[in-house]
């Protein structure tokens, strides 16, 4: 974590002057995910850093970067990002730690008619050849249901499901379940 942190920093001051920032917190009774994301002005890419607490499993602390853009035709109803991560995972029960390099990506519908609502899917994947430490194998998938409760920010319902393999020690399931939370951008 120590050696994770400063380098997050570092990409957030080095980044040029952003369009669109985020906020995104989700959590349930167990885990707590915070996600800071910033658009490129010129550019389309989004740059994320995101930790994730889970009371009992551990901490994972990203930063990724994802090409996205309208991925309909016409029309700005479907929005997808595709590129990776760098996740760092500490398993409180395995008292293992690992680095993983999981590549994916997100789609986000928004129907024309019904405007105020929002579907959103996202997708990480690290298999073993894409980890490195104690890291095994990472995955990250997240499916959410988000009503916009005013032109800047959202409220939300969706599933999780986070999990770091250990090589000697047993998987760390960081979040397996419902969560609710809020999107403010600025």
């Amino acid at each position: 974590m120590k050696r994770i942190l400063p380098l997050l920093g570092l990409a957030l001051l080095c980044l040029p002057a952003m369009a669109s920032q985020q906020v995104d917190l989700g959590l349930n009774s167990d885990a707590l995910r915070l996600v800071y994301t910033y658009g490129m002005r010129d550019k389309p890419l989004l740059f994320d850093g995101g930790w994730m607490y889970h009371s009992d499993n551990g901490n994972v602390v990203h930063v990724g970067i994802n090409l996205s853009d309208v991925a309909s035709s016409g029309s700005k109803e479907l929005v997808g990002g595709l590129g990776g991560r760098v996740a760092w995972q500490k398993g409180d029960l395995s008292n293992q730690d690992g680095v993983a390099f999981p590549i994916g990506g997100f789609l986000m519908y928004t129907p024309r008619r019904f405007n105020r609502f929002t579907l959103g899917v996202a997708a990480y994947y690290a298999p073993d050849v894409l980890s490195v430490g104690d890291s095994k194998k990472y995955q990250d998938y997240t499916l959410r249901f988000a009503y916009n409760v005013m032109r800047q920010a959202d409220i939300y319902v969706g599933a999780r499901y986070v999990r770091g393999d250990y090589k000697k020690a047993p998987d760390a399931y960081y979040d397996t379940g419902m969560h609710i939370g809020m999107t403010l951008r600025f």
